[in-house]
């Protein structure tokens, strides 16, 4: 039992010190002063965003890019909370904006990639860039990815999403998670440079910029639209099949978007849920190599810890393994709160190691009918 759970935990060692590895690769990138080249179409598909839309488009008010380069559409996804009413009494207000309401009700079983096919469709400019509406974007965000494109000449980039957190045990939880999961994301797209079979197999959505004539010859969401979840992911791996070396990751915290987080711990595991249950559906090798490889290792620390209990492995052994899972999660995590500026968020990182592992499985287990509630809907993968 020990040498087999050793197993595990090494080579999960190995994989976070490669994904690490791959974050070092990327490079900093800041913007200039230098003038605005790209238009870019913003689409954010809300529903049930009440709370949250008047910051939204105080937000877009603020970036610093000039308005005849920038179009925001807001699509409604049949909101039922006055969302939809309140978008509209935004657009009268602020008509400095060139801002669009557009209506999306469908019965489709995933209503979010319909919504952005139509945004798309819609977009009058050649750039696409999604966020979600309980977001914020970095002042000169649309300068740096303006500047990034005319530099790189890519045809997809995906930027940076930090989590909010307050001094809440929950919120801190949150944090990490996020701060792990992007230093993934990054190390996916740095660690290509290292090794040529590991590929960029993560990004979100709610900071993703792509050539629209890209999407639409991609033929948008068609063969994953009957999985609810995933609209970055599946997006990301017909990217990648088109032209890997033109899909990139913008390390910038000019770029960074700010999202809240979950209030609840039931509303998380949900969100959770939502994200593990495309994973049997992604196509990238590696990406789900990296999925079973973190199932198994945190798997391995509960199994290890009941057979400690049990007297079939020695405490000093399981200790020592733990040991070498957080330290290297601690330095993946480092590296980037370092590069966000969150390194508050690693106060709690070892009582948040603790639980961790429990989290994991939990969420793991119960994203295996594929099932989960979010909105107000019920959706399966």
């Amino acid at each position: 039992m020990t040498l087999l759970i050793s197993i595990v935990i090494v080579l999960y060692a190995l994989l976070i010190l490669t994904l690490n590895s791959g974050l070092r690769q990327l490079k900093d990138f800041e913007p200039d002063d230098s003038p605005a080249v790209n238009s870019f179409s913003v689409i954010v598909v809300f529903r049930n965003e009440i709370e949250n839309l008047a910051n939204l488009i105080g937000n877009f008010k603020n970036l610093d890019y000039p308005n005849d380069k920038l179009e925001i559409l807001l699509i409604d996804d049949d909101s039922d909370d006055g969302s939809l009413e309140l978008a509209l009494q935004l657009q009268e207000d602020n008509k400095e904006l060139n801002l669009k309401i557009i209506e999306n009700r469908t019965l489709s079983s995933s209503p979010k990639k319909e919504a952005i096919e139509k945004g798309v469709s819609t977009a009058k400019f050649d750039w696409i860039l999604t966020t979600d509406a309980d977001c914020i974007l970095a002042k000169n965000h649309l300068r740096a990815i303006d500047q990034y494109i005319q530099k790189y000449d890519p045809i997809f980039v995906a930027g940076p999403v930090v989590c909010k957190a307050d001094d809440s045990f929950l919120q801190g939880f949150q944090l990490l998670d996020f701060l792990s999961l992007q230093g993934s994301t990054m190390g996916g797209f740095g660690g290509r440079n290292l090794n040529a079979s590991i590929k960029p197999f993560m990004c979100n959505g709610a900071n993703l910029c792509y050539l629209k004539t890209e999407f639409i010859q991609l033929n948008g969401y068609s063969g994953s639209k009957h999985i609810a979840s995933g609209d970055d992911v599946f997006l990301l791996e017909k990217m990648i099949v088109r032209d890997s070396k033109k899909v990139h990751f913008i390390k910038s915290r000019a770029a960074v978007v700010s999202t809240l987080p979950k209030y609840s711990w039931k509303e998380l595991v949900e969100q959770r849920k939502r994200w593990a249950a495309k994973t049997s559906s992604i196509g990238n090798g590696f990406g789900k190599a990296v999925g079973a490889l973190v199932l198994l290792a945190n798997l391995a620390l509960i199994i290890g810890l009941g057979s400690a209990i049990g007297g079939l492995i020695h405490w000093k052994s399981l200790g020592i393994l733990f040991l070498v899972k957080i330290n290297v999660d601690f330095i993946l995590i480092y590296k980037t709160a370092l590069f966000f500026y969150k390194k508050e968020a690693l106060r709690s990182f070892i009582a948040s190691s603790l639980l961790y592992p429990f989290f994991v499985v939990l969420v793991s287990v119960l994203a295996l009918n594929g099932s989960y509630h979010w909105k107000g809907r019920s959706f399966r993968k």
